[in-house]
C-alpha cells in the first residue's frame, strides 16, 4: 500500500514538474509518508525513474504480445502494433515529458534510462525484421540498420509530428507503405496484401 502511494506520488509529481525539479522530500510529502519510508522502497530518485521506464516498456510489450496472439499476416501485424502503440503514446504522455526533460537539461540519469527503452524497442524491431526476412517477406541489407531507421521514423512521428488531422491509422498506413515499398521484395509471392 505505501509503495503504491509513493509510486503514484512520484508519477504525479514527475508528470507535473519533471524529474529534475522533484525531490524525495516532495514525493514523501505528497504520498503522506515519511522520507525514511520512501527510502525503504526506493534508494533514490533515479530508482523511481527506472521503475517508471520499466513500467512503460512492460506496457508496450503487453500491447505487442496481445496483438501477436491474433496471428495476423506480417504487415497487418506491424500495422496494428504501430496503431496501438501510437494510441498508447497519446493516452500516456509520461515518456514524452521525460524525453523533453532529457533534451532540455541534458540529465545523464534520464538519458541513460531512456537508452534502455530505445535499446529494448530497437531489438524487438530487429527481431521482427530478422523473422520477416527468414520468412521471405522482406529483404534488407542489414536488419540492425533497418530496425534503427524504422524506430527513428516511429519516434519522429510520435515526438515531432503533432498534426491533429492525422490519426494513428493514417500514420501507421504511411509507415507500412514506406516499409513495404522500401524493403519488400518485388518477387514476393508469399504474401499478396494491401494495407
Amino acid at each position: 500500500m505505501k509503495e503504491e502511494q509513493i509510486i503514484e506520488s512520484a508519477r504525479e509529481l514527475f508528470y507535473k514538474y519533471g524529474f529534475k525539479r522533484v525531490s524525495m522530500d516532495e514525493i514523501a510529502n505528497n504520498a503522506r509518508v515519511t522520507k525514511k519510508t520512501v527510502y525503504s522502497y526506493f534508494t533514490n530518485k533515479e530508482e523511481l525513474l527506472k521503475f517508471f521506464v520499466t513500467e512503460e516498456i512492460q506496457n508496450m510489450k503487453k500491447i505487442v504480445e496481445e496483438i501477436e496472439k491474433e496471428n495476423l499476416p506480417y504487415f497487418d501485424n506491424v500495422h496494428k502494433v504501430l496503431c496501438e502503440l501510437l494510441k498508447y503514446k497519446k493516452s500516456r504522455n509520461f515518456l514524452n515529458i521525460i524525453l523533453e526533460e532529457a533534451e532540455s537539461f541534458k540529465n545523464p540519469v534520464v538519458i541513460e534510462n531512456l537508452k534502455s527503452v530505445d535499446e529494448t524497442i530497437r531489438c524487438y524491431i530487429e527481431d521482427k525484421i530478422n523473422y520477416a526476412e527468414k520468412q521471405g517477406y522482406i529483404e534488407v541489407p542489414s536488419a540492425k540498420v533497418t530496425a534503427f531507421l524504422v524506430y527513428r521514423l516511429y519516434l519522429s512521428l510520435i515526438m515531432d509530428f503533432n498534426d491533429e488531422n492525422f490519426d494513428e491509422e493514417i500514420i501507421a498506413d504511411n509507415i507500412i507503405k514506406i516499409i513495404r515499398n522500401g524493403i519488400e521484395r518485388k518477387d514476393n509471392n508469399n504474401e499478396n496484401q494491401t494495407t
